[in-house]
């Protein structure tokens, strides 16, 4: 491999220097090896597994780090540096080699040498410059990329970064919580800018299949910085909202209505509002080709912002020669029933829970015209927003269609929505939301990003977009 310098320049040293390096840790492993007893108890063989894990994982990093340092010792990547330089909005200078610190995915750190590029020297002094060698071979946060990808996903994983850091060390990662979050934030920064730009990056196709698609809120706790004095200890003082993140979910079904396991669930989420997850949903539904599906569902609560987007979604995405049908989740719907019918406090309780029961079975049955009289007699006359409130929804939804249970039934088709109730308990419930968790605006969308990907076991994807080109974050 051509080099920028001499064999007396700093990268080459150190080339020399680490390949010296990993031939005394072969060496050690094999007079480790060569030193070894026979286990006799399953605590020998835990401290053997251990012992031969910590050795290779030393190799490990330093094959990779040597790998590395030949890179960026080469001219070829010098010349990519001096590409990224120019292409930066303000003026980089190159200030030469430094030593760099890199983590690789069995925890240990090798020392490289790396090209350092600056503004001015003032700025160089006070590290406020890049490794663009490091960058473009997706070293960022001074994490190889195999260690990130899988730092942001055990945090994405784990129910906080307490536990994902403990994991971490059982693997013989060392890292503080401050830096797993760092990592985890920036590795989704990075692909969600990627996605935009190239695409969501999700393989497969909607062709010819039966689609069913759900939206959905949940709930958590933003925190937001209150202006004026700080505490004593010098923490600014906040206040916690609580805030809606919005989830979309697609899936496929099979001709029983079952989930098809050949096409792997999409899920993803925002708290940008009802406008950013349904461009977010017509952006996946545009790439996976849902015009050529032979079925498409849309299945949600009854919630005004939701209904009002899906028509305008099958007009932005041309859906005129697709079989669409929109449904209220039944359980919902039923809900609302008994609530209607909880109202009537002239009725006894078995009146109440008798006729909630035939407007069940009438939806179940499809006697939609049936229904909608009947709901429309029994609010004859009163007045209060509870009457008006359930009848509006029941009876908007009931005329919209949106309430034939027995035609999705016949076809075939779910009639609730539990795949996104999962979805919401699994993504938010169960990592983002809980006593004492509070979490900034951004950041919260980053790990909404995360779990959903995780959760959809889509984790390559999201690895592959936040390594799929140089991003600005500096190692």
């Amino acid at each position: 491999m051509p080099y920028v310098t001499d064999d007396d320049s700093k990268a080459v040293k150190r080339i020399a220097e680490i390949e010296r390096e990993l031939q005394e840790a072969k060496a050690e492993f094999e007079r480790w090896l060569a030193a070894g007893t026979t286990p006799t108890s399953p605590a020998e063989l835990i401290e053997q597994e251990r012992g031969a894990k910590a050795r290779t994982d030393r190799i490990q990093a330093l094959t990779a780090a040597l790998e590395l340092q030949r890179a960026l010792a080469g001219a070829a990547l010098h010349a990519e540096e001096r590409k990224l330089a120019k292409a930066s909005p303000r003026k980089m200078k190159d200030f030469g080699y430094r030593p760099v610190t890199v983590q690789f995915l069995g925890g240990v750190e090798v020392e490289l040498m790396a090209r350092y590029w600056c503004r001015s020297e003032a700025a160089s002094n006070k590290g406020k410059g890049s490794y663009f060698g490091l960058v473009l071979l997706g070293v960022c946060d001074r994490c190889s990329p195999a260690l990130a990808s899988e730092v942001a996903q055990l945090a994405a994983a784990m129910s906080s970064f307490e536990d994902a850091q403990a994991r971490l060390r059982q693997m013989g990662v060392e890292m503080s919580i401050q830096r797993i979050a760092r990592v985890a934030y920036h590795f989704a920064e990075r692909a969600r800018s990627r996605q935009l730009v190239e695409g969501m990056g999700i393989e497969g196709s909607l062709s010819g299949k039966r689609v069913v698609i759900s939206v959905d809120g949940g709930r958590l706790r933003i925190r937001k910085n209150k202006r004026g004095k700080k505490t004593k200890k010098g923490r600014s003082r906040y206040r916690t909202d609580w805030r809606e993140p919005k989830l979309l979910v697609i899936y496929v079904v099979d001709e029983t209505g079952r989930i098809a396991h050949e096409f792997a669930p999409v899920m993803d989420g925002t708290l940008k509002g009802p406008d950013e997850v349904f461009r977010l949903l017509e952006y996946y539904l545009v790439q996976l080709g849902i015009g050529q599906a032979a079925e498409v569902l849309f299945i949600a609560d009854g919630a005004k912002w939701i209904w009002q987007r899906v028509t305008r979604l099958w007009q932005w995405l041309g859906l005129e020669g697709v079989r669409c049908r929109e449904l209220v989740d039944f359980y919902h719907v039923v809900q609302h029933v008994y609530a209607l019918a909880a109202l009537n406090t002239k009725w006894s309780a078995s009146q109440r829970k008798r006729w909630a029961t035939r407007q069940r079975r009438r939806l179940w049955r499809g006697e939609l015209k049936a229904f909608i009289e009947e709901v429309e007699r029994f609010c004859r006359g009163r007045r209060g927003k509870g009457w008006t409130r359930e009848r509006d929804y029941l009876v908007r939804n009931a005329r919209a269609g949106r309430l034939d249970y027995a035609k999705a039934r016949r076809a075939k088709m779910p009639i609730g929505s539990g795949t996104m109730e999962s979805a919401i308990r699994r993504v938010v419930n169960m990592r983002l939301k809980g006593p004492g968790i509070f979490w900034h605006e951004e950041h919260a969308e980053q790990m909404l990003l995360l779990r959903t990907y995780y959760k959809s076991k889509h984790w390559q994807v999201l690895t592959n977009k936040a390594f799929a080109t140089p991003m600005e974050t500096a190692a």
